[in-house]
């Protein structure tokens, strides 16, 4: 009997008002293996991804296998491989980048300009300009001019040679060409009329400089000169005097007509000062003076050279 009683397996009957008999009402009886795990129900989520994620990937390999075949170069998609989208596509950056590499050779480097004190850009660079054609002076016709206006005056036409020497000496001048004019040692020795003379008063100078006392008889007299001089020498009126008289022998300017004597110098600085200093000189005989510049309005400079002026400074 005790034998026939354990070998029976009686089905277990939960007590009435229990938790096993509530439970054993909502599905037929409580079971732990009827729940589901949720670290099981995790990675079972994390393996369809997975699967969705290979199958993505092989989609994709086989569309760019197919661009490959289409004629894409085989070796420039071996080089790059075959992996993430989002990793093996270029940005706008690395775009950038291999755009600036590819045409590297048709870039043009950024200048940095430099700029005066009116904002404007100092021009740097040298500007392609066509030459002007030739011209054979040989075949046109120029009017006759003047153009030796010194007389020697008595004083230096007396001068010997060894005087003539010992001045030169004593003004530290050193001349070469032929037959120079000898140099002077007044103003009065220039023959200038008495107007430009009453200017140089004014100028405060006592005597001419050795650049002027040589170089203001050879222009004057029509002769080429290359004078050499230290800053402060005077040798800014030594070419000015020359050309005022060379200019008030001309005949009056037409509409349409160029200046009559033109001075080029390399700085806006330096043409500023030579066309103040030009207005003393040129004041008193009504020679109109115009300074063309870099920097300045290139409108009020056209205006003035259309207007007419015989006395032109440029840089």
């Amino acid at each position: 009997y005790l034998e026939k009683d354990s070998d029976d397996e009686l089905e277990y009957q939960p007590v009435p008002g229990s938790p096993g008999a509530n439970a054993s009402s909502y599905g037929g009886g409580f079971n732990d293996d009827d729940e589901e795990d949720p670290l099981d129900a995790f990675m079972a989520d994390v393996n369809k991804q997975a699967k969705q994620d290979k199958a993505e990937s092989e989609r994709k390999d086989k569309e760019r296998c197919v661009k490959i075949e289409k004629g894409a170069n085989l070796e420039d998609e071996k080089d790059k491989g075959l992996g993430r989208a989002d990793i093996d596509d270029e940005d706008m950056q690395e775009s950038y980048f291999k755009f600036m590499e590819e045409h590297k050779t048709n870039t043009v480097e950024d200048e940095i300009y430099e700029y005066d004190e009116d904002g404007n850009i100092i021009w740097t660079w040298k500007k392609v300009i066509d030459p002007l054609q030739p011209i054979d002076h040989a075949t046109m016709e120029y009017a006759p001019f003047n153009k030796n206006f010194y007389h020697e005056h008595e004083q230096i036409k007396s001068m010997t040679t060894i005087k003539v020497f010992e001045l030169r000496n004593n003004l530290n001048l050193k001349v070469a060409g032929f037959n120079p004019p000898k140099p002077v040692t007044t103003f009065a020795h220039f023959g200038f009329d008495e107007a430009l003379m009453n200017v140089i008063r004014k100028s405060e100078y006592e005597h001419p400089t050795p650049i002027q006392s040589q170089s203001i008889p050879a222009a004057l007299s029509g002769r080429d000169v290359l004078g050499i001089a230290k800053t402060g020498s005077g040798k800014t009126v030594a070419y000015l005097w020359p050309a005022i008289i060379h200019i008030m022998d001309q005949p009056d300017l037409k509409e349409g007509d160029g200046p009559i004597a033109l001075v080029i110098v390399p700085t806006r600085e330096l043409a500023l000062q030579v066309y103040q200093e030009a207005k003393r000189y040129c004041k008193v005989y009504n020679i109109n003076v115009v300074c063309a510049y870099g920097g300045g309005s290139k409108w009020e400079q056209q205006n003035a050279l259309i207007e007419g002026a015989e006395l032109v400074i440029a840089t």
